[in-house]
């Protein structure tokens, strides 16, 4: 498969795939308008939501300034839909309306609304979707569109549509784009577009990947692009050619670069190992200091392969996650093998930092994320841009060097889902109840629990932590408190 020039020219690759976005209580006014929030909110207050919800957060945040919104309307056990724009410091979020499904952005750090886009109606649900205990998602999720001139929010929703009463419903995923920038009210989407597979239904294993271009939709070997024009591109099984191969991409991690479809090398003869850009830049140049391009595999006794190193295991903005090898593999004996993972620049492949250890996949798959699973919380970044997380690993894009906070024997599998300007990340250790908050320094690796009761940030913004969690009540909310000073 091959995405051209033209078609992933509208931005640098935006990875990060932001969980779902929080709405104000009360979404289905009878009016029709968003709903109303806490006291003194609302979809029409320029001055933020009221604070009104406790909860204990880590000593860096300041628990009584800040301010919420929750979502009355979002069904049990659905994630939670928001994204972060580190670039202009800004929160979006959904508000459900008899009209539709309205993208709300705020200044993270103060609260004030800044816009407000027009009811999109979300396809709809499947019988599977509306199942009463639905293990599918039935709510849309927002993904932020970074890099080139201009940032994206990409509302998008997995469901079914028709043309008309004489045409039946087909599964299509759904996307509109809004302009992370724009100002003002009830504004139109800059583009929307249906992704609807050839023979009329999806697979389980659909995954939706933020990219430069927009949202690429890939199921097994069928692939779309829609770009945030609205555009829909069918790449359909095309191959893409990585170091000068035609292979196939990998259908579980693939992104739409600036200059084509980023993927992991699937070629039957060489098996897995490798990646690089559709026709560019590939990973025998882009390895880390210490390591071979090309590693010995032995499947079975006498039979030796060799295979490139490297694969990807996520993307975050314009940043590219990979796994690599350090030493090989022999028929005869396997020799201890290191784990090093890698941050790479997405647009030229060069190294941006290092850690001696393993980072967990993440998952792109259309389905509910769960918090407890590592595959499942995305790769996040420091406001500033310097730090990044995933798993228990935290790299330093600055001195290009990292740490691997869950090393060492019995030690419990840490999953991170955000770190701030000064290096301080947070998440939760253990994969089974009970699970500890806690915080990682950047500089050390060192992990610190914290009190059972402290809720972590989801995400950071740019002076501010957004909290995705009940609070203690009934409904899930968005709490977004400021930074001590």
């Amino acid at each position: 498969m091959r995405i051209g020039k033209t078609a992933t020219a509208v931005l640098l690759t935006g990875a990060l795939m932001g969980a779902t976005s929080a709405c104000v209580s009360g979404g289905d006014g009878a009016d029709g308008a968003p709903g109303g929030g806490a006291v003194g909110g609302g979809a029409d207050s320029t001055a933020g939501v009221a604070l009104t919800s406790k909860i204990t957060a880590p000593d860096a945040f300041d628990s009584g300034k800040g301010w919420e919104v929750k979502a009355d309307w979002l069904p049990e056990g659905q994630p939670f839909p928001f994204a972060v724009s580190a670039k202009s410091g800004t929160v979006a979020y959904l508000d459900k309306t008899k009209q539709g499904y309205v993208l709300n952005v705020r200044e993270a750090a103060s609260g004030k609304l800044l816009s407000t886009g027009k009811p999109w109606q979300a396809p709809k649900l499947t019988e599977e979707q509306s199942a009463e205990y639905a293990s599918v998602l039935a709510v849309p999720r927002i993904s932020l569109i970074t890099g080139g001139g201009r940032e994206f929010f990409a509302v998008w929703a997995r469901g079914e549509k028709r043309k008309d009463e004489l045409h039946d419903f087909q599964q299509v995923i759904s996307a509109a784009f809004y302009p992370a920038d724009a100002s003002g009210k009830d504004l139109a989407p800059a583009g929307s577009g249906d992704v609807e597979p050839p023979d009329g239904e999806f697979d389980n294993q659909v995954s939706v990947f933020p990219g430069a271009g927009g949202l690429l939709v890939r199921s097994y070997s069928d692939n779309f692009l829609i770009s945030p024009d609205g555009k829909v591109t069918d790449n359909g099984e095309a191959k893409v050619r990585i170091g000068g191969q035609s292979v196939d991409g990998d259908h579980h991690m693939a992104f739409p670069g600036r200059d084509g479809l980023v993927t992991n090398n699937k070629h039957e003869a060489t098996g897995e190992g490798g990646f690089g850009v559709d026709g560019g830049w590939d990973s025998s140049k882009a390895i880390p200091p210490g390591l071979e391009a090309v590693i010995e595999f032995a499947p079975v006794a006498n039979s030796v392969k060799k295979i490139p190193n490297g694969h990807i295991v996520g993307a975050a903005g314009d940043l590219l996650i990979t796994g690599w090898v350090k030493g090989k593999r022999e028929s005869s004996r396997v020799m201890a093998s290191e784990n090093i993972s890698a941050v790479h620049d997405l647009a030229t492949g060069k190294v941006r930092a290092t850690v001696p250890c393993e980072t967990a996949n993440t998952s792109y798959a259309a389905g509910i994320p769960k918090v407890t699973n590592r595959e499942d919380v995305p790769a996040a970044v420091s406001p500033n841009g310097r730090y990044l997380v995933k798993g228990g690993n935290v790299f330093d894009l600055q001195t290009g060097k990292g740490t691997c906070a869950d090393k060492g024997e019995a030690a419990k599998k840490i999953t991170l889902s955000s770190v701030g300007d000064d290096g301080t990340a947070y998440g939760i250790a253990g994969e089974d109840a009970p699970r500890i908050p806690v915080s990682v320094l950047a500089a050390t690796g060192t992990a610190t629990p914290l009190s059972e009761r402290t809720t972590t940030p989801t995400a950071m913004a740019k002076g501010a932590g957004v909290f995705i969690t009940h609070a203690g009540q009934d409904t899930m909310r968005m709490i977004v408190l400021g930074l001590r000073h």
